[in-house]
């Protein structure tokens, strides 16, 4: 079963600590979804709808039951976004340009 990698922002505008953390998501997930932070000081829930491993940008829903907890990865904690990783921005260049 696939799986991939999923980047959440955990906005200090609706409680979180405003900083990123990236969490597993399988392809079979579908349903009402709590993400929670990973930060000790934080712990800030996001409640989300998945649908076939895909955030949606839906909240809960009555009608798709109870919620399952997935908490971050706590080692992926950031004030940086994955996408503007210097080290990931690399790796981009290198795989654009055809090198290893």
């Amino acid at each position: 079963m696939a799986r991939r990698l999923e980047e959440f922002y955990c906005d200090k505008d609706g409680g979180g600590c405003g900083q990123y953390f990236k969490t597993y998501l399988r392809e079979s997930m579908f349903g009402n979804y709590t993400i929670q932070c990973p930060n000790e000081k934080c712990k800030h829930q996001h409640f989300r709808v998945i649908d076939k491993g895909l955030v949606t940008q839906d909240r809960h829903n009555k009608r798709l039951g109870e919620a399952e907890v997935i908490v971050g990865l706590r080692s992926t904690l950031s004030m940086t976004p994955y996408h503007n990783d210097p080290d990931f921005r690399r790796q981009q260049l290198q795989v654009y340009n055809g090198s290893q």
